[in-house]
C-alpha cells in the first residue's frame, strides 16, 4: 500500500514538473519583432549615427592636431555627404511620420490656459532702516582728561 502511494506521488510530481523540464520550442522569443520597414529604418539610423560619429572624431582629431587642416578638409566632404544622404533617406522613409517632409506641421496639443487673475500680489512690508543711518552717525568726542 505504501509502495503504491509512493509510485503515485512520484508520478504526480513528474507530471506537474514536466512543462518546466522541457526546452521551449520558440523560434523567436522577442515580443515585438521589427518588420522589414522597421529594420530598414534602423539600418538608416545606424548609418546616420556612424557618419555623425566619424565627423565628430575627425573634428576632434583636427582640433588636437593629429590631422592637419588640408587633410581634414579632404576627409570631411565625403562624411558630410554620407550623413546628409542618411538623413534624407530617413526623411523619405517616414522617420518623422507620414507627410512630414517639410510641407505639413504636426498636430500640437493646445497650450494650457493662463491661471485666473488673482488680483495684485501683496506688497512686502517695508524694512526699517537703522536709526541713525550708519553713514550719518555722529562720532563721539574722545574723553577729556
Amino acid at each position: 500500500m505504501i509502495a503504491l502511494a509512493l509510485i503515485l506521488a512520484v508520478a504526480v510530481v513528474v507530471l506537474v514538473a514536466l512543462p518546466f523540464l522541457r526546452e521551449p520550442a520558440a523560434t523567436d522569443d522577442r515580443l515585438d519583432a521589427p518588420g522589414e520597414a522597421e529594420e530598414r529604418r534602423l539600418a538608416l539610423v545606424e548609418e546616420r549615427d556612424r557618419a555623425l560619429a566619424a565627423l565628430k572624431e575627425l573634428e576632434f582629431d583636427h582640433r588636437t592636431g593629429k590631422i592637419d587642416a588640408a587633410d581634414s578638409r579632404q576627409r570631411v566632404g565625403p562624411l558630410r555627404r554620407a550623413a546628409a544622404a542618411a538623413l534624407r533617406a530617413l526623411d523619405r522613409s517616414g522617420r518623422y511620420g507620414p507627410g512630414m517632409n517639410g510641407l505639413e506641421r504636426p498636430e500640437l496639443p493646445p497650450e494650457p490656459a493662463p491661471p485666473p487673475d488673482e488680483g495684485t500680489p501683496p506688497t512686502p512690508a517695508p524694512v526699517p532702516e537703522p536709526y541713525p543711518p550708519p553713514d550719518e552717525a555722529t562720532v563721539p568726542a574722545p574723553p577729556q582728561e
